[in-house]
């Protein structure tokens, strides 16, 4: 094959049991203008019609390729399989449920060409009911590119706007990616593309393209819908764990100011306790026994006692401002 005609970029589409999504997702990557354009669609063991639907929409077309997992295995290792059968510079990987514009592909490498030591590109996002109904959109940033590490202590923290509702569809590179291992084991697929962005995104800078356009599906069985608040403790302690003691994750992390390392610990620390507390209901009923005892699920650390006593404290003042409005202007 002549080398001009080499693929750039893979976009990988993981997809298990769910067709009446996968025609619309693969539609999407199939329009994309993009011209050395791989297009690997990866089914991880259906037991439905998911590989004669797959095979059939991507038939003659020769950007496209087909492989399937006899027997399901965990999502981190069906992504990461994905990766390792990547045939182009960068990486995208897009869920069976969602879908992206006809300029998704090209938008997003031409941010990642401008900018040498970019590793990762985002795209602009907003989320769609499973009718395809837009329900939010997310905030676009002026500047188009960012420092690594400060983008995600601003994002971990909840300092800068919100940007994304999911980072598994984003462009990175692949070798990076590689470098790294691709996405680790976690507790029923939590966290693993929160960690991998910020493995890859602590090697250089960040870039976001605005005129791509990412829709990410939420309904019943999305990604992460079906997770427990002990899943979700389970993946928050895997995830510090990682960070503090994978030795290709530390020897990024050593190149950072102690600054910002400190405060991406907190962050993540912050995040995944926050996202833990959501779960288990207990921002909504702090008082109900069955919320308190959910919190012993989590591995608690300095962080997570603050966000909960912080709750706690807020809570009190509010009930005690509704009994007596004077509380709430002598507070």
């Amino acid at each position: 094959m002549n080398i001009s005609m080499l693929p750039i970029v893979t976009v990988a589409v993981p997809t298990l049991n769910r067709t009446q999504y996968l025609r619309e997702t693969l539609a999407c990557v199939l329009a994309q203008d993009y011209p050395k354009l791989d297009i690997l669609v990866s089914d991880n063991g259906s037991r439905d019609d998911t590989a004669e639907v797959a095979q059939a929409l991507i038939q003659g077309d020769p950007r496209a390729r087909f492989r399937r997992n006899e027997v399901t295995v965990p999502s981190h290792e069906h992504f990461t399989q994905c990766v390792q059968a990547a045939r182009g510079e960068f990486f995208i990987l897009l869920c069976d449920d969602d879908c992206i514009n006809p300029r998704f592909v090209s938008e997003l490498v031409a941010v990642a060409m401008r900018h040498a030591d970019i590793q990762v590109v985002i795209p602009a996002s907003m989320t769609i009911d499973r009718h395809g109904v837009v329900l939010n959109k997310f905030a676009t940033p002026e500047q188009e590119v960012f420092n690594g590490g400060e983008f995600i202590s601003s994002w971990l923290t909840g300092s800068g706007p919100h940007l994304f509702i999911n980072l598994v569809t984003v462009l990175g590179r692949t070798g990076t990616i590689r470098h790294f291992g691709g996405y680790r084991s976690m507790a029923r697929g939590q966290n693993i593309d929160n960690l991998l962005f910020i493995q890859c995104a602590i090697m250089g800078r960040v870039g976001f393209a605005s005129a791509a356009e990412f829709s990410w599906r939420v309904h019943d069985s999305s990604y992460g819908s079906t997770s427990t608040p002990r899943d979700v403790a389970e993946s928050s302690h895997q995830f510090i764990e990682v960070l503090l003691h994978d030795d290709c994750t530390k020897r990024a992390f050593a190149v950072l100011p102690a600054r910002l390392r400190k405060q991406i610990m907190n962050g993540v620390r912050l995040m995944t306790a926050r996202e833990f507390l959501t779960r288990a209901e207990f921002f909504d009923h702090p008082f109900r026994w069955q919320s308190v005892r959910r919190l012993f699920m989590y591995h608690w650390d300095a962080m997570f006692c603050f966000v909960v006593l912080h709750r706690y404290y807020r809570r009190v003042r509010d009930l005690l401002g509704a009994r007596s409005p004077q509380l709430i202007a002598e507070d």
